[in-house]
């Protein structure tokens, strides 16, 4: 019965009881012995029990609500464009076999349906419906349910399925997968309840869409080459190795490059691979790629560059593509990844070069940074969060005669309290249960000769501020479990966002350090003091990150900058760089329109003729979301977003149609 239809769902009389008796069976012993049920489907049945399913509801269980049905819509747009023509054009045989064509989501949610009408209406009395959920958990043994399990072609006939009311229905279904790291994007499902039926036309309808999930395969297959460039580099040959992984950071495909390594080809894992196992969590939470990482492979301390690529489809990350060369360079020339790691930096990615910005609030604190970078006493940046503050400090070091030493960064707000103290001043063997049996130097013997950067020193717990405070008046430290002490040639740069003398006040931090880190001090301003500045730095992120997204030569209309320049940004640069990497990926064209925008942006008194325009298309085309969206010149999805964005419903446009009628 696999990989076609049989005999018992064309001659169902033959096959029904059957099944029928030994469902009966299962339910009445809870277990299930012998043959004449499919291993898959006793395995379901099995879990559906586990789960608490009822044999005999009448519906599933699972149905999403009309907002969360609108973002899956919006979510699985390339999806449904493509697919829901192809559905359509099979109505006719839908309707003389009396059978229906569902498309699902990755959840297993139906998001379309088409079929004939009696068949339809049934459908809805057990919730075979846009929004409705079936999955085992929601519906119990079905076919949605095991492609969701298994990511193949499965079918489940009348009496296989777990629960009694579906025994009169059969279901066949696809998965739709994505190119090169295979995770399950959709499904297309056919259900039917007829008893007699011609089996001619069932065989024909599932061919059809048995055809058309390769046909949406074979254009996601063209999408991934044309959108993730390095994919098609991959494949068509290059000297690095590559790996392939999909969302759950399995490994599923190797270049030959990468096969014929005598160390890469015996890699079945990542796990064993810590460094390149957190790097991989971090591309797929964040979907921010990681270039040109040092990582060591193996016992031989075999060490590689690596980067890592995201791959994405209708905002989610679907896993990565790693390209391994073996390390030949100079460690000094070895750049950083995309995203410092603070806990772990010892060089610099920034210089006063990458400094952007000519608002005279912004030179001035870069004149006086430069000045800074002269001397050598204890430097002390303030200003709120995104601001730049390790951009400084890292400027700073470089500038500085200390540029050839390393620069250390940590947050202290980011290291647990109580393990802060050994990150900052080491540890010797033994000092405390799981420390390591050869000890180890702290972060201000990694600076030593350097810079050392705490970040957030405004977090950091009351205790250790009387060690650093020692540490800063006599210059040595003392290893956790140790009364060495090591002298210490570090230039310190402290940094928070917290106001300290609040903080002095309510007893959250030690006077006299603040007086000691207070020696020579800088305030980074806020992007709202500095608002000049935001059309530089816009067009900056855009050259930066364009190419991420397969653009060039973006134009930024002039109702866009106007809202970027009014907006109050409180979360300062990173927030403007979130912002524009959320425009870019929301665009149509190389035009950088308001629609672009998150809604947070768009204040004041131009949403509101942008609302009535959106309104009165959607008059003008009866409620068409596809042709007010073309009137707009927007994408579907940018429309969608919009409406949900300011809560508009069909009583807005159907409301505003009547008055204008009347």
């Amino acid at each position: 019965m696999k990989h076609k239809l049989t005999r018992e769902l064309v001659g169902p009389i033959d096959y029904n009881p059957s099944i029928n008796q030994l469902w009966k069976r299962f339910q009445e012993l809870g277990q299930y012995t012998g043959d004449g049920v499919r291993d898959d489907i006793i395995d379901s049945w099995e879990n559906s029990k586990k789960l608490g399913i009822s044999p005999f509801q009448n519906r599933i269980q699972e149905i999403i609500n009309e907002n969360e049905l609108k973002d899956r819509l919006e979510k699985n747009e390339e999806l449904l464009t493509y697919a829901t023509p192809k559905v359509n054009k099979l109505s006719d045989i839908l309707i003389e076999s009396k059978t229906m064509l569902s498309i699902a989501d990755n959840h297993g949610t139906v998001l379309y349906s088409s079929g004939e009408r009696n068949v339809l209406k049934k459908a809805e009395k057990i919730n075979i419906f846009n929004g409705g959920t079936w999955s085992e958990q929601s519906a119990g043994t079905n076919a949605v349910g095991l492609v969701l399990k298994k990511k193949q072609f499965s079918q489940v006939l009348f009496s296989e399925h777990y629960c009694e009311k579906h025994h009169d229905w059969f279901c066949v279904a696809f998965p739709i997968l994505y190119p090169f790291t295979n995770e399950l994007l959709g499904i297309m499902n056919i259900a039917g309840y007829e008893i007699q039926m011609n089996s001619q036309k069932i065989k024909y309808i599932v061919s059809e869409a048995k055809n058309i999930s390769k046909s949406i395969n074979h254009y996601f297959f063209k999408y991934a080459l044309s959108n993730h460039l390095f994919l098609n580099t991959a494949l068509e040959g290059v000297e690095d190795a590559v790996f392939i992984v999909n969302g759950g950071k399995s490994i599923v495909d190797k270049n030959d490059a990468a096969r014929s390594h005598s160390i890469l080809s015996n890699i079945q894992t990542l796990k064993n691979i810590p460094k390149l196992d957190s790097l991989i969590d971090f591309v797929l939470q964040n979907g921010q790629q990681i270039l040109r990482e040092e990582v060591s492979m193996d016992k031989n301390k075999q060490k590689f560059i690596c980067s890592i690529y995201p791959v994405t489809f209708q905002t989610e990350n679907l896993g990565a593509v790693i390209f391994f060369r073996k390390n030949t360079e100079s460690p000094t020339l070895i750049s950083q990844p995309t995203i410092t790691r603070s806990t772990h930096s010892n060089t610099t990615r920034y210089s006063f070069d990458d400094m952007i910005g000519s608002s005279k609030e912004f030179t001035d604190v870069v004149k006086k940074a430069r000045k800074a970078s002269l001397i050598d006493s204890t430097l002390f940046l303030s200003g709120e969060t995104g601001t730049g503050k390790e951009l400084f400090a890292q400027s700073i070091h470089q500038a500085s005669n200390r540029s050839n030493k390393p620069f250390v960064a940590i947050n202290c707000g980011a290291v647990p309290h109580g393990l802060l103290e050994s990150e900052l001043f080491g540890y010797e063997p033994g000092a405390f249960t799981g420390a390591k049996s050869k000890g180890s130097p702290g972060k201000f013997e990694l600076a030593q000769g350097g810079t050392i950067f705490l970040d957030e020193i405004g977090d950091m717990p009351l205790n250790l501020q009387v060690h650093l405070l020692r540490l800063l008046e006599e210059r040595v430290v003392t290893r956790l479990g140790g009364d060495k002490l090591i002298p210490l040639d570090v230039r310190v740069i402290a940094a928070t966002h917290k106001n300290l003398k609040e903080a002095v006040q309510k007893g959250e931090f030690r006077e006299d350090l603040l007086y000691r880190l207070h020696v020579i001090q800088l305030r980074i301003p806020a992007l709202r003091e500095r608002i000049g500045d935001v059309p530089t730095l816009v067009h900056h992120f855009i050259k930066k990150m364009s190419g991420e997204f397969g653009k060039r030569d973006i134009v930024v209309q002039s109702d866009t900058m106007q809202y970027l320049t009014q907006y109050h940004w409180p979360g300062n640069i990173r927030e403007l760089k979130n912002v524009v990497q959320q425009s870019l990926f929301n665009m149509e064209g190389n035009s950088l329109s308001p629609f672009d925008l998150p809604p947070e942006l768009l204040e004041g008194p131009v949403v509101e003729d942008e609302k009535v325009r959106l309104i009165e298309a959607m008059i003008k085309e009866d409620g068409n979301v596809t042709n007010a969206a073309k009137i707009l010149d927007i994408s579907r999805a940018t429309m969608y977003r919009k409406i949900k964005q300011y809560q508009l419903t069909a009583e807005d446009w159907n409301s505003k149609k009547v008055k204008s009628q009347i």
